[in-house]
């Protein structure tokens, strides 16, 4: 197989802020993957989306891609390797974005050679889709205001907001202010808490009927802390920051309800279904959730909404100018292409393909 990758700026249409800071632009990695099958030249599309709290920049991941152009490392491998792909990434740890765009892409060329899109390949049912959240970042409250009023006319039931700033329950009581009561909201601390604070916030939350709390502690809350915050919730809690991969699901499960997959983290698809089987084994709750991204990853990680709970897949909507086509929405549901592989092509002047 032939690997080629660039970098794609994706501006945000809103400055998109959380605990840890700002982001206006995402500074993403687009990869391709060509090969010969049956006589037909094919090529499979990933995206590398790399984050700097997971120690990850858009030069890390292009330096990471650059040594296994030069290396050969795909060389023997086709796209149905999958197995031996992942054995073999696996002798090299972490650089998760761009293993996850390089997997997306061996994904979407077997599903295209076959002529299946993935989630049918994994047997799954499209119709069980469940719907996804549509993030309010951290802001003042006229800011808030004006992006509530946009995603209600936007059809969005379902909001995640961002929280772990002084405000925290002017916002929200702001919010649940503006919205019919139909309206579910769902809040994403992003580790910014001290276990105290979570301690007090988490009654007021309930009272205003948020469904569940993401990542509420710093990283660094010892085990003895995130079991007292645990025991003191009245409201579930999902692990996103402190799950990464297989290993960590037993981990959380001591003090999470449930746990966030995104591809950024877990270094792939095939890791993300691993991921999805133990989580179900510790009877945790699944959500599937991203960055700002292109459809592109948005779509991929998608094709496995069948098998979980939640969604937070809106990272595309966040976007001024996706270039990519992929998913179809529909307020919050979100559609799978019928295009076989991932089923995301692009439909930008300017994008390669």
């Amino acid at each position: 197989m032939q690997l080629t990758f660039y970098p794609v700026d994706l501006p945000c249409e809103f400055d998109f802020t959380i605990s840890r800071g700002t982001q206006t632009v995402a500074e993403h990695v687009f990869v391709e993957l060509t090969c010969t099958e049956n006589g037909k030249t094919w090529t499979g599309r990933g995206e590398a989306a790399p984050n700097a709290f997971y120690g990850e920049t858009r030069e890390s991941v292009m330096d990471f891609l650059a040594w296994v152009q030069d290396e050969n490392i795909l060389q023997d491998l086709t796209p149905f390797d999958i197995q031996k792909f992942n054995d073999t990434f696996r002798q090299f740890p972490g650089h998760m974005p761009a293993k996850s765009a390089l997997e997306m892409a061996l994904y979407d060329l077997y599903g295209q050679i076959l002529g299946q899109p993935l989630y049918k390949l994994l047997g799954l049912d499209a119709s069980r889709i469940p719907r996804s959240s549509y993030t309010i970042g951290l802001a003042n409250l006229d800011e808030v205001r004006h992006k509530t009023r946009i995603a209600l006319e936007r059809g969005y039931d379902i909001l995640k907001v961002k929280v772990g700033g002084l405000e925290d329950l002017d916002v929200l009581k702001t919010i649940r202010a503006m919205v019919p009561d139909s309206v579910t909201l769902r809040v994403d601390a992003n580790a910014a808490w001290q276990p105290d604070e979570a301690i007090a916030m988490f009654p007021q939350l309930a009272d205003l009927g948020v469904e569940f709390v993401e990542e509420p502690l710093q990283i660094d809350t010892p085990l003895k802390e995130r079991h007292r915050v645990k025991e003191s919730s009245p409201l579930p809690l999902v692990a996103d920051e402190s799950v990464h991969t297989l290993t960590d699901v037993p981990l959380v499960a001591e003090w999470a309800d449930g746990i966030n997959l995104k591809l950024t983290k877990t270094g792939g698809i095939t890791e993300a279904l691993r991921m999805i089987h133990a989580a179900r084994a510790h009877n945790l709750s699944i959500m599937l959730g991203c960055f700002v991204e292109s459809s592109l990853a948005i779509t991929a990680l998608a094709h496995l909404a069948p098998l979980v709970d939640t969604l937070d897949l809106d990272g595309a909507l966040l976007l001024a100018d996706d270039p990519m086509d992929g998913i179809r929405w529909h307020g919050n549901q979100l559609f799978l292409p019928t295009r076989p592989g991932l089923g995301v092509v692009p439909k930008a002047v300017g994008v390669p393909g």
